[in-house]
């Protein structure tokens, strides 16, 4: 049984995409949409994310919090950037859609508390497929792109050390 070198850097440029998607896409929704303190009932009150937060495209698309829809594209446009063949980059974009739903989910349930209700009201409605296919065009396209980029790079880096 042969084994194969494990590519350290790829995982790594796939933990930091997951670190960013986590801290600064979610950290710019939670800005957008913070908790207030509500005086009649002196308690701390969530915001009116709610199912938004569930269903992305909402968010993503609203003109009020259009600049996560550009911190997403940025963030996939980066991490693909960063990969070497463009194939790489393509199955990583593919790869970070379900792992943006869960954690939609999760902080879904930081926020709301914990129920079982979400993947019934989200692979039942159709605003569940809606963000499914938004997240995969956003990231096909930062990744296309990204993809294209990197080759135009490598072509520009070669015909200067030509000259």
């Amino acid at each position: 049984m042969k084994f194969s070198k494990i590519l350290l850097g790829r995982q790594g440029n796939f933990i930091f995409g997951i670190l960013l998607i986590y801290f600064v896409f979610f950290g710019y929704i939670a800005n957008a949409y913070p908790r207030y303190y509500d005086s009649t009932i002196r308690k701390t009150v969530p915001s009116q994310v709610g199912q938004k937060l569930i269903f992305l495209y909402q968010i993503l698309f609203n003109p009020s919090t259009f600049l996560s829809f550009i911190i997403l594209f940025a963030i996939m446009f980066f991490v693909s950037f960063r990969e070497s063949f463009f194939e790489y980059a393509i199955k990583n974009s593919i790869w970070y859609i379900p792992v943006i739903i869960i954690i939609s989910w999760i902080w879904y349930w930081i926020i709301y508390g914990f129920d079982a209700s979400v993947f019934y009201i989200y692979f039942i409605r159709v605003e569940g497929y809606i963000t499914i296919l938004t997240l995969l065009c956003t990231n096909l396209f930062a990744a296309i792109l990204a993809s294209a980029t990197n080759e135009k790079r490598k072509v520009m880096v070669e015909r200067e050390l030509e000259i």
